[in-house]
């Protein structure tokens, strides 16, 4: 399904990739940042609204910050865009659990959504839950699956929500 958009709607993408470069660009430089995932699939698989889905995520993971002594989270950031021209900047945290080949990832974010041709979420601030799997191809690049729900929680009288699932590809450098 090709992706296609109007005027309003181009600018405020273009505008969203725009500021996800310079804050990708503030935490590379600044941050030690080790990893970028790309990843692709299916937004609201369980409606009418069903489209593809494609995203980028940028890990800080040697970062990590220590809650309750030894529980570690990092901070992510990214942005998703569908075919139905729907969009989401997003940042947040993620911790995984496990340090062998396979382990799980998990991540909580807040974001702008911008609706696009799709479905409407109720506001533009939403918040997405994330579940991935993942294992290592090698020391630095990773396969995985990945679900992830996103609605405004309830601070908007409309909250449909969506829930996605995506094939992701990790590299560190």
């Amino acid at each position: 399904m090709p992706f296609k958009c109007g005027g309003l709607v181009y600018i405020l993408i273009v505008f969203k990739i725009f500021i996800a470069l310079i804050t990708l660009f503030f935490f590379h430089n600044y941050a030690k940042a080790n990893s970028l995932s790309v990843y692709g699939g299916t937004y609201d698989y369980d409606d009418d609204n069903t489209t593809n889905l494609i995203g980028l995520n940028y890990h800080l993971e040697d970062n990590d910050f220590k809650v309750l002594g030894s529980f570690k989270i990092n901070p992510v950031i990214g942005l998703f865009v569908t075919g139905k021209s729907a969009s989401m900047l997003y940042s947040g945290f993620e911790t995984n659990i496990g340090q062998d080949k396979l382990y799980l990832n998990l991540s909580s974010s807040a974001g702008l959504y911008q609706n696009g041709n799709g479905k409407d979420l109720g506001n533009i601030l939403q918040f997405k839950s994330e579940l991935n799997i993942f294992f290592d191809l090698n020391e630095t690049s990773k396969i995985g699956f990945g679900s992830h729900h996103i609605s405004n929680a309830g601070i908007s009288s409309v909250n449909p929500g969506t829930n996605n699932y995506y094939l992701i590809f990790k590299k560190g450098f």
